[in-house]
């Protein structure tokens, strides 16, 4: 790092930002790393973030950023840069951006999306001095959907802390033939395609098996409620189950009684909670979903993204053969020690949010 006194950082974020998302934790593991090698950032705390933030917030968080010294850099998640436009526009700080996937994307594409966000998304992009992705396919996104140039973009692949194995594929019920545990984690939103798995838990075995879909269930309480009434009217309530969030403590109970993990996104900008599969020796059945098929390569298996019954057959066939559940998961184990740790991530990030050129 440069001699000179460091340059101030500042982190905006929301106090609603939802705890067990990929996005949530990789900004924090963000933040710990830059208290580690530059110190803590200066916390800027919006009460409202989601879906938008309200007039007054935006009128106090207007102050607040303009009495900033104009060289504090500010660290923020792209998702407030498009809200907050006319905000960031009315100031010369440094914006660095943490991009984990487009707006557009969460939407369904640029086909279902109104054009008007797809603007706001681009003229958040430009306003941001560096970009911080989680993959390299974003990167690729970003360069080919907004123009963004390359020496802009950091990819910093999401970094895992070490985990006990689970209980995958192995007999828990002491000879007995228990039901096996599923798995999906992830925000009760469109995005992660939750019907669809109704869809395919419909097709499964009427007995042997449980699903626990484990996010925040008050990003779209409508669509919550209709999944809930869907898996009664399929009469899935009893096996198929919305828990809702939980403690770390609490998940990861579930990730050590976890069998297979099922994730059936329309859009991954990473897909962390399939590596934190694999970090538990849980194998992994998935629908193609943006990054994912990139970057994991063992203890996987892809699924078709309109063919539930077609999905359901791939996971009723690993469920129903234990010894080659047991072969993903040992594949999943291996494949999951081979992933960067949190420390590898943000090596030397410090320099990078400062905007010191010299630095990796």
């Amino acid at each position: 790092m440069s001699s000179s006194a460091p340059v101030p950082v500042a982190f905006l974020a929301s106090a609603d930002y939802a705890p067990l998302t990929g996005g949530y934790v990789y900004n924090a593991r963000l933040i710990e790393a830059l208290t580690g090698q530059h110190g803590a950032p200066v916390p800027i705390t919006l009460d409202t973030g989601f879906p938008t933030v309200p007039l007054q917030e935006r009128a106090s968080l207007a102050e607040c950023l303009s009495a900033l010294p104009q060289n504090t850099v500010i660290l923020t998640d792209h998702l407030y840069l498009v809200d907050l436009q006319e905000v960031f526009q009315a100031i010369q700080n440094p914006v660095v951006a943490i991009f984990h996937h487009s707006l557009v994307e969460e939407q369904g594409g640029p086909a279902q999306t109104d054009p008007a966000l797809r603007e706001r998304e681009a003229q958040a992009v430009s306003r941001a001095s560096r970009i911080l992705v989680t993959s390299p396919q974003t990167a690729y996104y970003l360069q080919q959907h907004y123009g963004v140039a390359e020496h802009r973009i950091r990819v910093a692949v999401p970094g895992n802390r070490p985990a006990v194995r689970g209980t995958a594929g192995k007999d828990r019920s002491h000879g007995m033939a228990g039901p096996r545990h599923l798995l999906s984690v992830g925000a009760v939103i469109a995005r992660k395609r939750y019907d669809y798995c109704l869809d395919v838990a419909a097709f499964l075995p009427k007995t042997g098996w449980r699903w626990t879909i484990v996010g925040d269930p008050a990003r779209d309480p409508a669509l919550l409620r209709a999944l809930q009434e869907n898996a009664l009217a399929l009469g899935l309530h009893d096996r198929l189950v919305f828990s809702g969030d939980l403690s770390h403590e609490a998940l990861e109970t579930v990730w050590q009684e976890t069998d297979l993990y099922i994730a059936a996104s329309r859009f991954e900008g990473y897909g962390m909670a399939i590596a934190e599969a694999f970090r538990h020796g849980v194998p992994v059945i998935t629908t193609a979903s943006g990054a994912v098929a990139t970057w994991a390569s063992g203890g996987i298996i892809e699924a078709p993204d309109d063919d539930a019954k077609a999905m359901a057959g791939k996971i009723a066939a690993l469920l129903e053969n234990p010894g080659r559940l047991q072969d993903q998961a040992d594949r999943a184990w291996t494949f999951g020690t081979t992933l960067p740790t949190w420390e590898e991530t943000f090596q030397g990030i410090a320099d990078w949010v400062a905007g010191d050129e010299t630095s990796c």
